[in-house]
């Protein structure tokens, strides 16, 4: 099979539509159980889930995971669609029920029983805690944001193409997702960050951006990156650098504004609505 220009495969869409038709078979199997209001919910959580699928694979797979090796510009909507903007639908899809039950019930029960209860599970259950602490996602989402755009980093990857498809990629999309469960709800979880980590959380990462964009674009004469040099020279490619820088600025305000403004309605707003929380609001002040 022939695939149109500038489209290709990776790892990131295959795990994408493997994850999609799994899904599916389990939320097909739970569905047997459930009334038709249950069903109805699950399938509209699961029509998010399957939106951010359908994006992961585009993104990784189209023409704009292509250009991204041109363009640095092009690269930066990349990275901010795959650490901002999809691991929110991911995570309101609440898929892992639907993939629970997507596995045999013997080997399911054998699974979750080996893993909450015997010994060895224990080996496995210490570094999840960790990892999905939400001090530990905050700190990984940011450290992941500047391990990547670190000139000799970002240059040996530039320079080799796995590098992007098998590590960047689904690093920013891994990342992203423990990041935004901080915040976010995954049915029947809620956020796993308080609302003065999820505050800290937004601040934290969007003021890194700041700085990231700044570094990039005021805070320097020359280019970073030698592939774009090699490709269009000293002059264009900082030009392509600083239209990157000002893609990374402007989508702090795109993601940063919605996340705080739904963390202070948790706050201020969960009775008497908006007009009673910005009183209660002006009240705290």
């Amino acid at each position: 099979m022939v695939l149109p220009q500038y489209w290709q495969v990776t790892p990131l869409a295959l795990l994408a539509l493997a994850t999609g038709a799994a899904h599916e078979v389990g939320r097909r199997r739970l569905a047997l159980r459930q009334s038709p209001a249950h069903r109805r919910a699950r399938w509209h959580r699961s029509l998010a889930f399957y939106a951010g699928l359908v994006l992961v694979a585009l993104v990784a797979s189209g023409p704009l995971n292509r250009w991204s090796m041109k363009w640095l510009s092009i690269h930066m909507v990349s990275h901010v669609f795959l650490m901002f903007y999809l691991p929110p639908l991911l995570i309101l899809g609440a898929p892992w029920v639907p993939l629970l039950f997507a596995v045999p019930v013997d080997v399911r029960r054998r699974w979750l029983r080996a893993y909450h209860v015997s010994r060895g599970g224990a080996v496995l259950r210490g570094p999840v805690a960790v990892l999905v602490h939400p001090v530990t996602a905050i700190v990984l989402f940011n450290a992941t944001m500047i391990f990547w755009h670190l000139t000799v980093i970002y240059d040996w990857a530039s320079w080799h193409t796995w590098a992007m498809n098998w590590l960047m990629e689904p690093s920013f999309v891994l990342t992203g997702y423990l990041f935004w469960r901080v915040i976010l709800p995954s049915h029947p979880s809620p956020p796993r960050g308080t609302p003065k980590l999820q505050v800290a959380a937004v601040v934290v990462t969007a003021f890194e951006m700041l700085v990231l964009a700044m570094s990039m674009a005021i805070f320097t004469k020359t280019p970073w990156y030698s592939m774009h040099i090699v490709m269009d020279g000293p002059v264009a490619a900082l030009r392509d650098q600083r239209w990157a820088a000002g893609i990374l600025w402007i989508c702090g305000d795109f993601w940063a504004v919605p996340a705080l403004v739904l963390i202070a309605y948790r706050i201020f707003g969960k009775e008497g609505g908006v007009a009673a929380a910005f009183e209660r609001a002006l009240e705290r002040v």
